[in-house]
């Protein structure tokens, strides 16, 4: 639920600042920025839904020690720890232990972002 409103915002942030066809080259570097962004924040959740794929550390520590989006990341990872621990008290079986593997990737990638 975090992620999709997560990219909502995301696509309305880039839908509003997109230039119109006579912005200056400025305004280009502006929209790269931006897209560079959304493939990270898209990198970012399909790291967390698949924490056991190659990069997926890399993709959160890459956002989330820049900065500007550490805040962002960090609640992002927070939230989905809180809402993955109370799944956890009625899981069972497989996705008992998919939620627990997520649950220690989460924390491990909050530790990394924190420690940077």
């Amino acid at each position: 639920m975090i992620s999709v409103l997560l990219l909502v915002s995301l696509t309305v942030l880039v839908e509003a600042d997109t230039p119109t066809p006579t912005a200056n080259p400025a305004a280009r570097l502006d929209e790269r920025g931006l897209l560079e962004l959304g493939r990270k924040v898209l990198a970012v959740r399909e790291a967390i839904d698949n924490p056991t794929a190659p990069g997926s550390m890399d993709a959160i520590t890459d956002l989330g020690r820049d900065q500007r989006y550490y805040v962002m990341v960090r609640g992002w990872l927070a939230y989905q720890l809180v809402g993955d621990q109370s799944i956890l008290e009625t899981a069972e079986g497989q996705t008992r232990k998919r939620i627990l593997n997520r649950i220690h990737f989460l924390k491990k990638g909050i530790r990394a972002i924190d420690l940077e």
